[in-house]
């Protein structure tokens, strides 16, 4: 899968990603945002790598210009927290390098992975969440056509932080398909 947008293109991640993942990963900011420990070396960066590798999930977001690796974005096979996992949904994810934020790339990005996959893996409905302090995703889940479904508490992934909200948003086939 590849898909290219004006300022973007999205495709399976390569080896040579591993710098610029790298990158992303250790920073703390996005990590507080998605749930997940900053990366303190290149080795677990690798190893998220191999995953990626290996998946047909999740995909980098390249920056046309630079050839950069800027992001990731994906849409899993799994269900959001407290809901039955179906086989014609799926949960969207993404990360932007913090160097990208506010150009309007990641609305841009989800719109096309969006389309790629109500068109060619004919879903019917797609999911996505953010936990309630994380402004900048809402924005873009809003700009991008979702409606809010339901807030969900639960624990911080690897924190001993206290729980916390994470906001369910979702587009239906029906929905894409009026905008």
């Amino acid at each position: 899968m590849r898909l290219t947008t004006p300022r973007l293109v999205i495709r399976p991640f390569i080896e040579a990603d591993l710098t610029d993942l790298h990158e992303l990963m250790q920073n703390p900011r996005l990590g507080a945002m998605a749930g997940w420990q900053p990366h303190h070396s290149q080795a677990e960066s690798e190893a998220v790598l191999t995953m990626f590798l290996r998946s047909d999930e999740v995909f980098a977001v390249v920056d046309q210009v630079s050839g950069k690796m800027i992001g990731t974005i994906g849409l899993h096979r799994r269900a959001p927290s407290g809901t039955t996992p179906k086989d014609d949904s799926r949960e969207l994810s993404f990360m932007l390098n913090e160097a990208f934020w506010g150009q309007g790339l990641m609305p841009e990005a989800v719109t096309a992975i969006v389309t790629f996959g109500f068109n060619h893996l004919r879903l019917q409905e797609i999911w996505v969440g953010h936990f309630a302090d994380n402004q900048r995703s809402q924005r873009v889940i809003e700009k991008t056509g979702f409606h809010f479904e339901y807030e969900f508490e639960r624990p911080r992934l690897f924190s001993d932080e206290e729980p916390v909200d994470e906001m369910y948003y979702k587009m239906t086939l029906a929905d894409f398909r009026q905008r």
